[in-house]
């Protein structure tokens, strides 16, 4: 609290959510979201990261990387990239000419007319499906949905975990067909 009483174009805040109420952590997001320097944030708390950061930094291979947005964001950069790499493993990229990956007569493989369809669909599906979770994610963020929501916490719990597996699978196919 003392902190943001001064002045200030820099915070360094180390899992500032642990121990706080709903209250009290409603208010911080607030002060966070209000505060026009630079956040540096480190939290375990995805809801949190979410409501609060525009820039997401993580460390892959030894170097820092950085994904615009929340954990979200970061989120389904990383399962993009994973159906991406899957599929380019699947195809044998990357792989010396004739190896078991990649015969030395392997054609490009045409689409079906139903495949086709599917390709145009997923884009929407996709959209609608993370429309959907956004929606669940600012309903959860509701501190009242905590207070009044009894049983439906849990459903929209499990919605929200079935959302995320959707969406994988979504993506991984759309990563099969655009190859």
């Amino acid at each position: 609290a003392k902190l943001f009483t001064r002045p200030g174009n820099v915070l360094v805040l180390d899992e500032p959510t642990n121990d706080l109420d709903a209250e009290t952590l409603d208010l911080l997001e607030e002060i966070l979201n209000d505060f026009t320097g630079t956040l540096f944030l480190v939290s375990h708390d995805r809801e949190f990261l979410n409501d609060v950061v525009t820039s997401t930094w993580y460390l892959e291979d030894g170097e820092v990387e950085e994904t615009p947005g929340g954990w979200s964001d970061w989120n389904d950069r990383q399962l993009r990239k994973r159906a991406e790499s899957a599929s380019l493993a699947r195809e044998g990229k990357g792989a010396a000419p004739g190896s078991p990956a990649e015969p030395a007569t392997a054609k490009p493989k045409k689409r079906t007319f139903k495949e086709e369809r599917e390709l145009e669909a997923l884009p929407a599906r996709i959209e609608a499906l993370e429309a959907e979770k956004a929606s669940l994610h600012d309903t959860m963020a509701s501190p009242d949905f905590y207070k009044t929501a009894g049983a439906k916490v849990t459903e929209v719990s499990a919605r929200l975990a079935s959302l995320e597996v959707e969406l994988e699978k979504a993506y991984h196919r759309w990563g099969e067909l655009e190859s």
